[in-house]
């Protein structure tokens, strides 16, 4: 029987780049471990909220029947000796392998003696399939704890060899506890690729999510005001609502303000089957709602959008349209007038969820007055990798602002992501080719072509690069501006998904590449975007700005 896996379903796992390296070594390591083995795949230990901080990334937690947990990290790819260390190159930095284990498994020991009686022993292991260490001599660590190019093959048998011959663990020998403690300690859920429904992974969030702090929560009446940065699990939270009104028969509506969310939103409602959910952004419920009740909307006439408001309130409206939860997202892009049209969609007893985020409020609107609303505030991400939001941190000064802004995020993703990557240019045709060679940039770390997106800093009627169907080898995935009858956006036939940052919001990708940088007041508008744009990479963020621009951002976030 092979080793036991968790998570145990390997077959959403990623299969490009480096992840697919990792996947080849997960399934060898279950064919050649015996099933009193357990593998944990896809553990990055981090800090939980305020904790200690790890540098580096253990791809697999192996526990043995002797109680000893080997952690794990694996490096592809070229890297050098120096002074006895093993070293990584990664963009502009330098990583101490070596140094990276043990502050990982320093960590592990920590927080099992705080949380057990008893000590955690860990065998840290360094395996590089690409690397031949010529000379173990002057190493600063056990070179029998080192699986390099020459041994690849003898990564299991190197593991049970320790185990076998290692004396019982006295300190604390019950696996089950130690399992246990690995399971308990990290909270393993799903999160859908917000472009494509079948770019489903499996990612590591720390225990303490959005999810489960609303899910405590209790009072009455249900109004709840989150306040929460990007990637913070706005989306999830909204999500399982929905899920939530479902097991209880319970009607809902989903309002927000970008019709691309409102479309993926609803596309995802569909294939879960959540009967009862109904899923708009505002401007389309206040037209169907006038149509459901016999009125048509002249959308030829001047500030027709603005009126759409006044004249649903002064229409009556159909029983149906009342809902026993309303779950407003995108709530920083809201009008205060649009809030009577929603009060009109609630009975006495309708539970609210209201969703914001003020750094991405791009249209300069002010804040909904929620009077005697509860609020929660979180400035944890999840989403995006550490270089990202240290990055954000950064660049963050070089932008000038009316009134202070207050960035209120933390990074709590555990990867630390790839390095960024810049591009300049300085002409219209320099921007093509830029763009075009940031695309194979992104191809050549391994991800496949559905899993980047292009977003241009510029609207569709502006925008240089989202006017081409393709940027040299590069078809371009294009919204045609027309939907399907189930609503969903109809597009292009490309390959490359390209969209402007207004409508990517909410979206994620897990290679973004961000073009059309070009600054001249580096005002807070700029930075609003900018914020948008970058906190839409999962794992590579790549930058193609004017020469100027890049430069200045460039030199703020390696300063």
């Amino acid at each position: 029987m092979p080793a036991k896996v968790y998570p145990s379903d390997t077959s959403e796992l990623a299969l490009d780049g480096a992840q697919a390296r990792e996947r080849d070594v997960l399934l060898q390591l279950q064919a050649q471990l015996p099933d009193n083995y357990t593998i944990y795949h896809g553990i990055h230990w981090s800090r939980i909220e305020h904790g200690l901080t790890v540098t580096g990334r253990i791809q697999f937690l192996i526990l043995g029947p002797s109680g000893i947990v080997y952690s794990i990290l694996m490096k592809t790819g070229l890297m050098k000796l120096d002074q006895g260390r093993v070293v990584k190159q990664l963009g502009e930095q330098r990583q101490d392998v070596f140094n990276a284990l043990a502050e990982q498994g320093a960590l592990l020991k920590q927080k099992f003696s705080q949380q057990h009686q008893g000590t955690l022993r860990v065998e840290p292991v360094f395996y590089c399939p690409d690397f031949t260490v010529s000379d173990a001599s002057g190493l600063t660590v056990n070179a029998e704890r080192i699986v390099d190019a020459r041994h690849k093959d003898e990564l299991a048998a190197l593991i049970q060899t320790i185990d076998i011959t290692a004396d019982l663990f006295s300190s604390h020998s019950n696996p089950k506890a130690i399992h246990s403690f690995l399971c308990n300690e990290l909270n393993l859920v799903p999160e859908v690729g917000a472009l494509s429904q079948a770019a489903e992974i499996l990612v590591t969030r720390l225990s303490h999510g959005l999810e489960q702090w609303v899910s405590r929560l209790s009072f009455e009446p249900f109004r709840l005001r989150v306040t929460g940065t990007a990637g913070s699990g706005k989306s999830q939270l909204a999500f399982s609502e929905l899920q939530r009104n479902h097991a209880l028969k319970a009607r809902t509506l989903y309002v927000c303000y970008n019709r691309p969310l409102s479309s993926h939103m609803a596309q995802q409602v569909r294939e879960a089957g959540l009967m009862g959910a109904v899923v708009f952004n505002f401007h389309a419920l206040c037209d169907r709602m006038l149509r459901d009740a016999g009125q048509e909307v002249d959308y030829a006439s001047p500030g027709v959008f603005g009126r759409l408001a006044e004249q649903v309130l002064a229409t009556p409206l159909d029983k149906r349209w009342v809902f026993d939860s309303i779950v407003v997202d995108e709530g920083q892009d809201f009008d205060q007038s649009w809030l009577p049209v929603l009060q009109r969609c609630a009975h006495s007893g309708t539970r609210w969820l209201w969703l914001e985020d003020p750094i991405q409020n791009l249209y300069a609107k002010p804040a909904v007055s929620l009077p005697a609303w509860v609020s929660l505030h979180t400035p944890m991400n999840y989403r995006n990798p550490k270089r990202v939001v240290q990055a954000l941190q950064l660049v963050q000064h070089e932008f000038r602002f009316e009134s202070p802004l207050l960035l209120d995020i933390e990074a709590a993703c555990p990867l630390e992501g790839l390095p960024l990557e810049f591009f300049e240019y300085d002409s219209d045709e320099s921007l093509l080719s830029q763009t075009a060679k940031a695309i194979t940039a992104c191809l050549r770390h391994g991800f496949t072509r559905d899993k980047i997106a292009v977003l241009s800093m510029r609207g569709h009627e502006k925008s240089k690069v989202l006017a081409q169907a393709s940027l040299g080898p590069h078809s371009l995935r294009h919204f045609t501006g027309r939907y399907d009858d189930n609503g969903s956006q109809v597009f292009t036939e490309g390959n490359v998904h390209a969209e402007s940052v207004y409508r990517f919001k909410g979206q994620a990708a897990q290679a973004v590449v961000v073009t059309e940088l070009a600054f001249v007041d580096f005002n807070e508008a700029d930075f609003r975007k900018l914020f948008v744009a970058m906190t839409r990479a999962k794992l590579l963020l790549v930058l193609v700005g004017q020469v100027d621009t890049l430069q200045r951002l460039r030199r703020a976030v390696y300063a």
